[in-house]
């Protein structure tokens, strides 16, 4: 993960409270599966860049 996911994640866990938990919980869960989503599509994109059928565009 992304050393700001991280750093974002371990924010919301301070001040999490029992009010909150589930609000704290959720937004954790979405930026921990935004950011496998963005690694993957800058792993696509990073093939398409380095792929020979594309260097000759």
């Amino acid at each position: 993960m992304d050393g700001n996911v991280d750093w974002t994640i371990a924010e919301l866990k301070k001040i999490e409270t029992e009010e909150n938990q589930l609000l704290i919980e959720a937004t954790i869960a979405l930026l921990k599966d935004q950011s496998v989503e963005i690694e993957s599509l800058h792993g696509s994109m990073e093939g398409q860049l380095w792929s020979p059928s594309n260097w000759r565009k």
